[in-house]
């Protein structure tokens, strides 16, 4: 065997070693019906978000990161505070959440209970948030994500891909889960970085129309007894193609209006629901229409 030849093959054993292993990602603690839980978002916060920009989304307990603030249209939030907070919830008895798996036989999951969120860039293993286990590795900006939940991992994800098209309305579709034999109300919330900087402080114009970073802000929505499939308003996108961070939050109230900077912290924390955060890519209208959503592709470690 020739030295070169043996070079090769070590390389490609350090480069595996290196690899997150690709498996499927799954939630760790279900079935989730009538226990209590706690859950975070999941969005970079301090690790990179997009090449070359560090995440500052309210997702650590302890990570403080001051956020920026530009608003060319009238605000809709508070403006961001000296350091970043973070989105909690606290599930108990009939618990509902983002996604539908299971089986009546087995019980439902869809939501782990969880000390801090999971988050890390480049994908390891380990949250960058408190270092301990992450679920899944999503990949998309050439870069890899640690993360709770990945889009159509099959176990805990929620929201389906969407498909954002610049200074065009878009709508994001989700799965909820009701453990409850009654319907109920919770209040939806949609966060979309359109400036790609790594917060959601911001607003932009379309013409003579604003687009919202909070793209969708404390709107009621029904939640019925088992799973269901809802489709939110619609939002203006903004004039920016590229990547996006986004976050979509469920829960019993309306959200406090330093959400998008300060997550649940103003309120201690947010009752049942779920918070579930995906990188999605905002795409350019060509002549031919729009194209499709962008080169996100999804590993999953088990």
């Amino acid at each position: 065997m020739t030295h070169f030849v043996r070079f090769a093959l070590l390389a490609g054993a350090l480069l595996a070693l290196a690899l997150p292993p690709a498996a499927s990602a799954r939630d760790v603690d279900g079935p989730d019906c009538n226990i209590t839980k706690q859950d975070f978002g999941d969005a970079p916060e301090g690790p990179l978000a997009y090449p070359g920009v560090p995440g500052r989304f309210p997702t650590c307990v302890t990570a403080v990161f001051p956020s920026t603030y530009d608003i060319p249209c009238p605000p809709i939030s508070s403006p961001p505070g000296a350091a970043s907070g973070y989105v909690r919830h606290i599930l108990t008895g009939d618990n509902y959440w983002l996604g539908c798996y299971g089986l009546p036989a087995i019980g439902f999951s869809g939501i782990d209970s969880e000390p801090d969120g999971k988050t890390n860039q480049p994908a390891i293993g380990i949250s960058a948030c408190n270092g301990g286990p992450t679920d899944c590795v999503e990949a998309a900006f050439g870069l890899t994500f640690d993360q709770d939940e990945c889009f159509a991992d099959g176990s805990d994800a929620g929201v389906k891909p969407p498909s954002f098209v610049v200074c065009t309305p878009g709508t994001i579709t989700f799965d909820t889960f009701n453990c409850s034999p009654a319907g109920r109300q919770a209040y939806l919330n949609v966060l979309i970085d359109l400036t790609h900087d790594g917060d959601w402080n911001d607003n932009v114009r379309c013409a003579t129309a604003c687009a919202y970073e909070w793209a969708v802000k404390n709107v009621p929505i029904p939640i019925p007894p088992g799973c269901v499939s809802h489709t939110s308003p619609a939002f203006l996108i903004g004039p920016q193609p590229g990547p996006a961070w986004m976050r979509v939050t469920i829960s019993d109230e309306p959200v406090p209006e330093d959400f998008p900077w300060n997550g649940s912290v103003s309120v201690s924390a947010l009752h049942n629901g779920e918070t579930e955060d995906y990188p999605v890519t905002i795409d350019t209208q060509t002549p031919a229409g729009a194209s499709s959503w962008g080169k996100v592709k999804s590993i999953y470690r088990g």
